[in-house]
């Protein structure tokens, strides 16, 4: 839920504060019913300018609705206690009973009934809109007639209440009691400004439309008015006032008199500094910053810039300001010091600066500092100059087989051990997605040769069966000024593509193979049960007279078809009991993984298609494309009828092996549903009582 500030944010927040002390004090020296009559007068004057605020300052259209109605609280019911208020102050005091106030409010409550409910019936109003201001936005409403009346109610009803004080002037003037005449004379601005004000903005003329200018006269007045009319003094507000706000106030506040010695300070300017003020009271300000890292009186005065206290952790940031205090002649009296809180905007701003020169995953350096070094360091005082660009090999593999996290930590464990291989004083950068780039300023081809042969060796030592951390490294010298820094970029680029195509293969095949390991272990696929998947699809093949290359592809299919859980989780893959629905969707992904897999190295290529449809079949039932008959491919069909006689006939940890009986029944009953009903009789007509012949 997000809050928007205006313009008047702040002073709407000032005067409802200072009217919520005004409240207060006549609360607690009330002398009579017309106080009583002035709290409720700037309760609903508070409540329509909160409400009013909160409308403005909430972006949700329902908050702004909730806000808008609330403000009609204040709006239809104020007129009501205008009126009674100038009654009380006047000697028809005796019109103010009970009957008579709830004769005078019954219109008012219907209208606030309706125009709560009004979404039931549009009676107050039928269109609403939405209209922006510069910076924030506001309902605005087309009334309708009843509304109408009620607005020439309330109109009657101030009219009313100046009518009763004028009555009461001429009498009192009649009988000669000036100084009852001198206090009625302020109750017709009281009512006839507010009163003015809305005629005025019902004529058209609205200087502020975003901003409702009644109830704060209307309040500002009444606080007037019980002032003056109970004789009190408002100077006793303001005390009381000023010392609120000051010690409420979240910002640091200090007070000082003209010689810049501190007199006051709030507690949040004594949390800043970690001092009571009975410590500092009398002292120059400056002395606060003894003991923090801007002590020196020799810096700018405290208020006219930013301040750090604290040290690692726990250090702070602070914006200070100052504000003269002058007396009504102009006088200089002193100053108070203001201190707000920008820790967070500066390690935003430290953060950002970070990230413009850093690669956020590696907390390496990024391709603009290397860029930027390399001109600082292209100079004849660095010879010679050696650079080395790098390329993370077989990292799409990784990405295709476990997801691209698990190449994200691929590729921070390589910027690791680069880290732990070069000097401090190289400028080591992660120059791309997977590519590397270390400037080796006065160094020498031969030791930057020494130092990739210190990368490889510790890439070796950190390779595991799962993962091999390998990376392709070329370097060149700039070994003269008139060489081109470019030229010798693009030489280091050059070695380094030439050793990434030889290590591409064996990388590649190395991974493949920790891959097989890691399934063989998790999934019960052990050697032998890929030595029988083997053979049975290679006599299946040649039953069927396929071509060389077909079962060179078939064999490979037979060990690799299930490559592709090894991304699997392992609760999932090694669950002995049957698996959730949604554990299943899980399982379902590995033939489009292990089809990724294949497809990012050109030896499995040409298997790529057989492992992601060997679990479809025959009539469209399977999965992850439900494709069905002669649309499968041949060898993910042969593997499918293959695949299952093994598992029909091997023993499992959670299961016992069958007969092979069983296994053809098994097949035969599925033949036309799931497997391919002719290469269902080939299987048992020929590979099986082949593979019989044999035993």
């Amino acid at each position: 839920m997000l809050l928007q500030f205006t313009n008047y944010t702040v002073p709407l927040a000032i005067i409802v504060s200072f009217l919520i002390l005004g409240i207060f004090y006549i609360f607690i020296y009330r002398k009579g019913p017309q106080d009583i009559i002035g709290i409720t007068i700037l309760i609903l004057s508070v409540i329509w300018i909160v409400s009013l605020l909160l409308e403005q300052s909430f972006e949700s259209p329902i908050l702004k609705i909730l806000f808008n109605k609330i403000q009609y609280t204040g709006s239809i019911l104020l007129p009501v206690a205008i009126f009674l208020l100038t009654a009380q102050y006047t000697s028809y005091k005796k019109l103010i009973t009970v009957n008579n106030i709830i004769i005078v409010s019954i219109f008012p409550v219907i209208t606030l009934l309706l125009v709560i409910t009004n979404e039931s019936h549009n009676l107050i109003w039928e269109n609403a809109k939405l209209i922006v201001f510069s910076s924030f936005s506001m309902i605005i409403k087309e009334y309708n007639t009843l509304y109408i009346i009620f607005t020439i109610y309330s109109y009657v009803l101030m009219l009313a209440g100046t009518i009763i004080v004028i009555l009461d002037i001429a009498k009192s003037y009649k009988e000669s009691k000036k100084k009852i005449i001198w206090k009625n004379i302020l109750l017709i601005p009281y009512i006839s400004i507010p009163l003015a004000i809305i005629l005025i903005k019902t004529l058209g003329f609205n200087p502020f439309p975003p901003l409702e200018e009644v109830p704060i006269v209307i309040a500002i007045g009444t606080l007037v008015i019980i002032a003056v009319l109970n004789r009190t003094k408002i100077r006793e507000i303001m005390p009381m006032a000023f010392n609120t706000i000051f010690e409420s106030m979240r910002d640091g506040l200090i007070l000082l008199d003209r010689k810049n010695n501190v007199i006051k300070m709030n507690p949040t300017s004594q949390n800043i500094f970690d001092t009571p003020l009975d410590k500092v009271s009398g002292k120059p300000v400056e002395d606060l910053l003894i003991g923090s890292n801007r002590s020196s009186k020799k810096e700018p005065a405290l208020g006219s810039r930013e301040i750090k206290i604290g040290v690692a952790s726990n250090q702070h940031y602070y914006d200070t300001n100052h504000s003269e205090i002058k007396n009504n002649r102009g006088k200089y009296m002193g100053k108070v010091i203001v201190l707000r809180d920008i820790t967070k905007i500066k390690k935003a701003e430290e953060n950002i600066k970070y990230l413009s020169f850093h690669d956020k995953l590696t907390r390496l350096h990024n391709r603009a500092f290397f860029d930027f070094e390399l001109k600082r360091l292209n100079t004849a005082r660095q010879l010679p100059l050696s650079l080395i660009i790098g390329d993370i090999n077989g990292l799409k593999l990784i990405n295709d087989a476990f997801g691209h996290s698990y190449g994200d930590k691929l590729i921070a464990k390589i910027a690791g051990i680069l880290k732990e291989c070069f000097r401090n004083e190289d400028i080591l950068a992660r120059w791309g997605g997977d590519e590397f780039s270390v400037i080796l300023p006065q160094t020498s081809f031969d030791e930057a040769m020494d130092m990739i042969e210190r990368v490889y060796a510790k890439c070796k030592k950190n390779s595991t069966n799962l993962l091999s951390l390998s990376i392709s490294l070329g370097a060149a010298t700039k070994e003269t000024t008139s060489e081109n820094i470019k030229d010798v970029i693009k030489e280091a680029e050059d070695r380094m593509y030439r050793h990434k195509l030889v290590e591409n293969k064996s990388t590649r095949s190395s991974m493949i193979t920790s891959l097989k390991k890691t399934l063989e272990e998790r999934d019960y696929e052990t050697e032998a049960h890929t030595r029988r998947m083997k053979k049975f699809a290679i006599t299946f093949g040649k039953a069927l007279k396929l071509p060389d290359s077909k079962l060179d592809d078939l064999s490979l299919l037979a060990s690799l078809h299930d490559i592709g859980k090894v991304a699997i989780p392992d609760n999932i893959v090694l669950k002995p009991g049957k698996l959730s629905e949604e554990e299943w969707e899980t399982m379902k992904k590995h033939s489009e993984i292990g089809c990724r897999i294949a497809m990012s190295t050109t030896e499995l290529a040409p298997i790529a298609e057989g492992i992601l449809h060997h679990h479809e079949r025959w009539d469209g039932e399977g999965y992850p494309y439900g494709i069905s008959k002669d649309k499968i491919p041949l060898i993910s069909r042969i593997i499918s009828i293959v695949d299952t006689h093994d598992a029909i006939t091997s023993e499992r940890p959670y299961k016992k092996a069958l007969s092979e009986e069983f296994s053809l029944k098994e097949i035969k009953g599925c033949s036309g549903l799931q497997f391919d009903p002719n290469l269902v009789d080939i299987f048992i007509d020929q590979v099986i009582c082949e593979s019989i012949n044999v035993k």
